[in-house]
């Protein structure tokens, strides 16, 4: 491989990494705005919503019980 080929190679995987850096900042700021809306089903904090007793599948009785 000639060096300029690995050179080219090199700058195109700078430019991807920073590509790819960019999109997971601006993924982890879309989820933390997600997390803040009340209106985006599943983006709150399990816990938040339910407080410190069991989920709400715990409430199920079954035949036997």
């Amino acid at each position: 491989m000639s060096e300029e080929r690995e050179d080219r190679e090199v700058d195109d995987m700078e430019r991807r990494s920073e590509m790819l850096q960019r999109e997971i900042e601006e993924t982890q700021a879309d989820w933390e705005a997600k997390k803040s809306d009340s209106t985006v089903p599943g983006a709150q904090d399990r816990e938040e919503e339910t407080g410190d007793g069991p989920p709400p599948e715990a409430d199920v009785i079954t035949p036997g019980d």
